[in-house]
């Protein structure tokens, strides 16, 4: 079907025709931009990415060739080499998955390439794999972190006996004549065999055992190590890795976000390090001894705050007499803005008095909050101290926009660097914090990179004060460096959000959008799709979204909204379903809906549809107990019952103080609410989907509203995902995101459209 401009509508199957860019990093120097660039892969269905490098500015070329999962590069302090994480075979040439099992479980490694040419080399061999690193302040050293047994890492390159498996050589059936009528088998191997049986069996003794979209942790934590690269590098290129890493973090304990002093001779990180650390809700900021090699001398780490809240992303300030972080103290418990905090510390990172909020009157929260199914690569970063010391660069979110921001070192003052109707969700500058690169989200794309000088023309005390609103002057104006997704987009019909803010009565001002339907007419009424986020806290975006422009494409329209508890308006609006959800959060979504009605004459009232996944699928079975106005529903991975997702899911036990009570304490207050309480007044006919392989909300969730749906005759459809995790609309494989879109489209187009 062609509609005007020659341009057809999306379908499901488009899905694999975008590509995705993110997770820029401009080189020391600023003369280069080195990103990943990320495209589907029909047949295997999976998703493949590339390091590109282009000039700054410029248009980029492969520096590796895709055929692995290549990402999260990053250039050394002296531009010798650039490093990024590959799931290639170490020593394997043409980058073929060989064994993807395999793979799956040696699990991403470094590798470094020198910028004056030559192969990429691997400078790690850890089993498990490299969950993230960053460059020492020498050019040399990497830091990484891995999850490893309590006994230590296992490497890859190590051979393998044949104790871990418990098995005595043989194949099955060949340990021994154990066939009726054969000869009994020995004590050895009877045990051997018990072994090699039970190796499936879990022995669970603590209580974060499991991480969504990584599976079971069987023990392991995050451990910091630093590998020497050159030294990594010395040995033959077929023999892998030349040396081991040292192991700089040890403990029951996790331990994340490493950062290097100015000198190299210390590393701060993220941590809890106290009794039970799975059930605490702190994180501290501790600084460790970097040693010279495995037995080399290392003092006792410092602890440079009092595990008052979650604090991470450590920074050194140029001189090393300062680290900044990010963080709260949970004053409103996990609806408070995360905020910028900087403390003192002396030469050997022991703190100098107490940390220092600087931004606690600045009333948003740090990092991108944004939501949406359509961005892979990279993620965003903490602060990034100017060469001079005086400044911190970071992401702000705000009224469902995020941007580039600075914070005054000493003063706490915040000013805006960027605007407009977009999401800047990755970024990056040289050394002299003068050239920038953005990973950028806008209405009519969903990534592209985009470069940007802060001249010295306009000094800081110039810059607008934040928050500033979307129409703030840019410090730094914005070039496009690439055009991703330009032919698909020009064939296609994209339906452009339309804000409007509305309040419910007694509430807040709240932010909502509506995209018209594909073909649209004046004077006709069209099906409409009221879409809620997850989180809660998090936001809707104006940026484009897949999911949405499918359901304009099939002649529905869509409303969705930020109501309280959602980030990017300041912490006592996110925290106005603290006390309980279902109240205000349903009272602004319901508003709404009311507002759009009255502002849009073509949303037909009687032909409404509600969806939502996460939180938004607990608002979505919440509303279908609640009213009858809705047509239709589809709740998607969604929390149905609080008393059993306390747990069931990995980190439903930390949820009591969201809910007020564990199960023991106030169960009344659990269930009253759970929106399978409510079952029992649902007529909506209801799509659930659910993840098989879903540690968050666990797919007992969703079986619950489905038989609960089947006895009372409501008509109800549930649809599995085996494999897949929480993350399944973002990051889920392929043929199953496109079975999950056309599911959803099908549905509200058999119940809003007949």
């Amino acid at each position: 079907m062609t509609h005007e401009n020659g341009k057809r509508p999306f379908v499901p199957m488009d899905l694999m025709r975008f590509e995705f860019v993110g997770d820029p990093q401009v080189a020391p120097d600023g003369t280069r931009v080195a990103y990943v660039r990320t495209v589907f892969d029909a047949k295997a269905d999976r998703q493949r990415s590339m390091i590109m490098v282009a000039p700054f500015g410029g248009s980029g070329v492969p520096f590796t060739s895709g055929l692995a999962s290549d990402n999260h590069p990053r250039w050394s302090p002296d531009g010798r080499y650039l490093a990024f994480l590959s799931s290639r075979e170490a020593g394997a040439r043409d980058e073929e998955a060989k064994d993807e099992e395999a793979k799956k479980k040696a699990g991403p490694q470094i590798w470094v390439a020198s910028t004056s040419g030559g192969e990429a080399r691997p400078v790690t061999a850890i089993k498990g794999g490299v969950t993230g690193f960053v460059w020492g302040p020498d050019g040399r050293h990497i830091a990484f972190t891995a999850l490893v047994k309590p006994e230590g890492p296992e490497w890859l390159d190590e051979e393998d006996d044949g104790r871990n498996t418990g098995a005595s050589g043989g194949k099955d059936g060949e340990d021994g004549k154990n066939d009726a009528g054969g000869e009994e088998e020995s004590g050895d191997d009877l045990e051997a065999l018990f072994k090699k049986h039970n190796k499936d069996v879990r022995r669970i003794t603590r209580a974060f055992y499991r991480l969504d979209g990584t599976g079971y942790l069987d023990d392991r934590r995050s451990q910091v190590f630093v590998i020497d690269v050159e030294a990594a590098l010395a040995g033959p290129p077929e023999k892998g890795p030349a040396v081991r890493p040292v192991q700089v973090t040890s403990g029951d304990f996790d331990h994340d976000a490493p950062a290097f002093s100015p000198d190299g001779r210390l590393i701060a990180v993220s941590a809890c390090r106290d009794e039970n650390p799975d059930l605490q809700r702190h994180r501290d900021i501790w600084v460790f001894d970097v040693p010279k090699d495995a037995g080399g001398p290392r003092g006792e780490p410092r602890r440079l705050t009092g595990g008052t809240g979650p604090f991470g992303s450590p920074s050194w300030s140029p001189d090393g007499r300062r680290l900044a972080f990010l963080g709260h103290e949970l004053e409103l418990s996990w609806y408070t803005d995360t905020k910028l905090w900087v403390v003192e510390v002396d030469k050997d990172g022991a703190a100098r008095g107490e940390p220092r909020c600087l931004t606690r009157a600045f009333g948003r929260s740090f990092g991108d909050q944004s939501i949406t199914d359509m961005r892979v690569a990279g993620a965003d970063r903490g602060p990034v101290w100017s060469p001079d010391g005086k400044t911190l660069f970071l992401l702000a979110s705000d009224h469902g926009t995020t941007h580039l921001h600075a914070v005054d070192a000493d003063t706490g003052k915040v000013r805006q660097l960027t605007s407009g109707d977009r999401v800047v969700f990755g970024w990056s500058a040289d050394t002299a914090a003068r050239a920038f690169a953005f990973a950028v989200a806008t209405p009519g794309n969903p990534s592209d990179i985009y470069a940007g000088r802060l001249s010295g023309d306009t000094p800081p005390d110039r810059w607008p004060e934040a928050p500033a609103g979307l129409e703030a002057p840019e410090v730094i104006t914005l070039r496009a460096m690439t055009r991703t997704n330009s032919d698909l987009l020009q064939a296609r019909h994209v339906s452009l959000p339309e804000r409007f803010t509305f309040s419910a009565p007694g509430g807040p001002p709240v932010d909502g959008w509506v995209i018209r339907p594909v073909g649209f007419e004046p004077g006709k009424k069209y099906p409409t799709v009221l879409q809620i986020h997850g989180g809660p806290m998090a936001m809707y975006t104006g940026t484009f979204f897949f999911e949405f422009q499918l359901l304009a494409a099939a002649g529905m329209g869509v409303i969705f909204t930020n109501p309280r508890g959602s980030q990017g308006y300041g912490e006592e609006f996110c925290a106005g379903i603290r006390e309980e959800w279902g109240v205000n959060d349903y009272a602004d979504i319901m508003a709404g809906v009311d507002a759009a009605l009255e502002r849009f004459d073509w949303i037909d009232p009687e032909r409404l549809g509600v969806a939502g996944g996460s939180y938004g699928g607990y608002m979505t079975s919440w509303i279908i107990g609640h009213t009858d106005r809705f047509k239709a529903a589809c709740s998607m991975r969604a929390v149905n019952n609080c008393h059993s997702f306390f747990g069931t899911s990995d980190t439903g036990y930390r949820w009591d103080d969201i809910w007020h009570g564990t199960p023991w304490e106030d169960w009344e207050n659990l269930i009253r609410q759970s929106p399978i309480t409510y079952a029992g007044n649902v007529k909506t006919p209801t799509l659930v989907i659910h993840s098989e392989e879903d540690h968050r909300c666990l797919i007992e969730q969703g079986e619950q509203l489905f038989i609960a749906l089947k006895k009372l005759g409501v008509e109800t459809e549930f649809i599995r995902y085996p494999g897949e995790s929480h993350g399944l609309s973002r990051g889920g494989r392929p043929w199953h995101r496109i079975h999950r879109l056309k599911s959803i489209v099908e549905w509200f187009k058999k119940h809003l459209k007949g």
